[in-house]
């Protein structure tokens, strides 16, 4: 009877090891980087002004072989991760929209951001491209206080089995109170 419950035990312990090992999967390594820095407030990137909270991200090819992008809609597919003083921010309707256009099986009811789309570009191996980001426009960043903002993109975003989510650095934006000095 012993001998029967021993091997009883040893069985579960045995299937449960083939079930995992069986739901485990490899993903690949994301081909890119991302990293992030708030643009200068006195020379906003071209189209852009001060108040609108521009990050600047970098998109680096970190693999050995040409990577292909496809650049679509402001927003780049980038998740933005925006707190104010430890808080969650609220998003704009800007934000709402480009959620909603993420999920095709839902009716938008803000009206199209425009996006544009573009072909792929082809990134050489080591190299890199830096696109703006406005922040502001889609995060309220209006009222004073210590903002903590970090990007994440996932590298196939349509296919979450085989994705992996990559994360940029975390950089801290100051808004000062009304008639103090320009944001930081």
């Amino acid at each position: 009877m012993r001998k029967l419950g021993l091997n009883f035990l040893v069985l579960i312990f045995a299937i449960q090891t083939i079930t995992l090992c069986a739901q485990t999967t490899d993903r690949p390594k994301p081909w890119f980087s991302l990293a992030i820095e708030a643009s200068d407030p006195s020379h906003p990137p071209m189209f852009y002004t001060a108040d609108r909270q521009v990050v600047l991200v970098t998109f680096t090819n970190i693999s050995d072989q040409d990577g292909s992008y496809l650049e679509y809609g402001i927003d780049r597919g980038l998740d933005m991760h925006v707190l104010r003083d430890g808080a969650p921010v609220e998003e704009t309707d800007n934000m709402r929209a480009v959620t909603e256009e993420r999920h095709p099986t839902k009716v938008s009811k803000y009206p199209s951001q425009g996006g544009s789309y573009r072909t792929p570009t082809t990134i050489k191996a080591g190299k890199g491209f830096t696109v703006p980001l406005p922040v502001g426009d889609f995060f309220d960043m209006t009222k004073p206080g210590t903002y903590t903002i970090t990007v994440s993109k996932e590298t196939f975003p349509h296919d979450p089995a085989r994705s992996v989510t990559v994360w940029s650095n975390t950089i801290t934006i100051i808004v000062p109170e009304p008639g103090a000095q320009t944001p930081q």
